[in-house]
């Protein structure tokens, strides 16, 4: 999605280790190579998280440390692809949703990484005239069931 919008600004809220963030800035940076630049932001209450993001990935990527809740809402730009995967409550991650509503750019994708488990992503899709599209892991011959993926589009 990264490579096939070219955002200028990316949001990840729950970082862990930060495998995700060096793929997203490693997409970031070929955009800008190609002339689209982008910047990306993760959020992280841990303040161990997010190891991996060394450079030349940190040339493009921040790791805001704290409550997601406040880092969002000190944002100073527009959002053009929000990920959610930090807390995976229901209350939190629509709590999330309404925090960058107003901080959307027309064409905003949102992912939300626990879709499979709530219907959050798809509700506030719904409620702001978006698209909902649901990706759903199918593990073969395996123990875990799989999970999915939401998405969250414009009209």
């Amino acid at each position: 999605i990264v490579r096939a919008t070219r955002p200028a600004t990316v949001i990840e809220t729950g970082v862990d280790q930060g495998m995700g963030a060096v793929v997203l800035c490693s997409a970031l940076l070929r955009n800008a190579r190609e002339g689209h630049p982008g910047k990306y932001y993760g959020t992280d209450i841990n303040p161990d998280a997010g190891y991996y993001l060394q450079p030349p990935y940190r040339d493009c990527g921040q790791i805001l440390y704290g409550d997601s809740l406040q880092s969002l809402e000190g944002l100073p730009c527009k959002v053009d692809v929000f990920i959610n995967d930090s807390d995976h409550s229901e209350s939190y991650e629509q709590a999330e949703y309404e925090m960058i509503k107003n901080k959307m750019s027309p064409g905003a994708i949102l992912l939300g990484d626990n879709s499979h488990v709530t219907s959050k992503l798809a509700e506030f899709s719904m409620r702001e005239g978006r698209r909902f599209v649901f990706l759903s892991e199918e593990p073969a011959n395996h123990w875990y069931r799989g999970g999915g993926v939401g998405i969250s589009l414009p009209r």
